[in-house]
């Protein structure tokens, strides 16, 4: 306790490198602070940063006989507790789960993390089929962009229609729901999946109660890094995992869409890929804190090979990376959602087209 105030240490730790002290090896503790009462004397105020450290420094000093081999320092505080990455496993477990483990494992580290990858969706050909729907997609509306909407310089403007939007330079999101043929793609080459069935029905529900949203991020050479965003919001009422360790599988309110993103080409740190902050989605207020994954090493980068996927929470903070390379990377986006949720954020009420042109 601090000035009578309990601070409850979690259970979690993790390691990583300190780059402004010449990458020493840190060890990374978080603590809430636990409420005080209504009858309850102690005073939250006194529990400053700088209290936290001198309280952690006393401890150290009276079990640590080297008091000069550690240094003391608070790198983050926010509303919420901040998910750490594991110290013994990291993130492997979220792309290694074999097939006889998948339907015990995959709803269960969704529901923990908020992201799970699944290797080899789709085969080659199947792939092959799926980009030459999209680049036909992608060449026809940059072709009515520049006849109806010639004012706006593609890759650098903001924009926001109907049938696509601006993500940011050179990145954008195209709907592809009225492209012919698109739906019944998913749903032959997607939802026929074992596995993507069994993680859709133990984390949404029946299947017939669901529905799915297509379409494809694409990220042109030169495209930069996003900002951490998450594409849903946690819904109104609905529950947080709250501060006990547990909190994710006992308290956090079932999620009601995934995102299941599938690269057309294999992702790497020259084409780019997204980044993603496992646990994020347990807390609303975490939103605007995605920094601190990036300090904490945190993160997971989601590169995966052309036909594979990660699924995420709707709720999960992510954000594209750049592209250096010189190729397109299309990404196609499938979220399977209850069928009470309809998407009225990401894209604009207003189509591309102009009727007197």
């Amino acid at each position: 306790a601090i000035g009578g105030t309990p601070l409850l240490w979690s259970q979690q730790h993790s390691l990583c490198e300190d780059e402004e002290r010449n990458y020493a090896e840190t060890l990374l503790l978080t603590a809430t602070i636990v409420s005080a009462g209504d009858d309850d004397d102690s005073n939250e105020s006194e529990v400053t940063p700088e209290a936290v450290v001198a309280s952690v420094k006393k401890a150290l000093g009276e079990n640590c006989d080297d008091k000069q081999s550690y240094f003391v320092e608070m790198w983050a505080s926010a509303p919420v507790p901040l998910p750490l990455r594991p110290s013994s496993t990291g993130y492997d477990m979220l792309g290694n789960i074999s097939g006889e483990q998948w339907d015990e494992e995959a709803p269960q580290l969704m529901r923990q993390y908020g992201i799970v990858q699944q290797d080899d969706i789709l085969n080659s050909q199947e792939v092959a089929e799926l980009r030459q729907m999209v680049d036909g997609a992608i060449a026809n509306v940059e072709a009515l962009l520049a006849q109806h909407r010639p004012e706006i310089n593609v890759g650098e403007d903001s924009f926001i229609f109907k049938e696509i939007a601006s993500r940011n330079l050179e990145r954008f999101d195209l709907r592809m729901d009225t492209i012919p043929g698109a739906a019944e793609y998913v749903e032959r080459c997607i939802l026929d999946n074992g596995k993507v069935q069994s993680l859709l029905c133990q984390s949404l529900g029946d299947l017939d109660e669901l529905d799915f949203d297509i379409s494809v991020v694409y990220s042109r050479p030169g495209a930069i890094n996003q900002r951490w965003h998450a594409d849903g919001s946690h819904q109104k009422g609905a529950k947080d995992a709250g501060v006990e360790e547990l909190g994710w599988k006992h308290t956090l309110a079932r999620a009601y869409a995934l995102c299941l993103f599938i690269p057309l080409i294999d992702l790497d740190h020259e084409v780019g890929y997204t980044q993603f902050w496992p646990g994020s989605h347990r807390h609303r207020d975490l939103v605007g804190f995605g920094p601190v994954a990036e300090l904490t090493k945190a993160t997971y980068d989601g590169t995966c090979n052309a036909g594979s996927g990660v699924w995420y929470d709707y709720r999960l903070l992510h954000r594209g990376m750049f592209n250096v390379s010189k190729v397109v990377r299309p990404v196609v986006q499938v979220i399977f959602k209850k069928k009470w949720y309809v998407e009225k954020v990401n894209y604009g009420e207003q189509s591309i087209l102009r009727e007197n042109i």
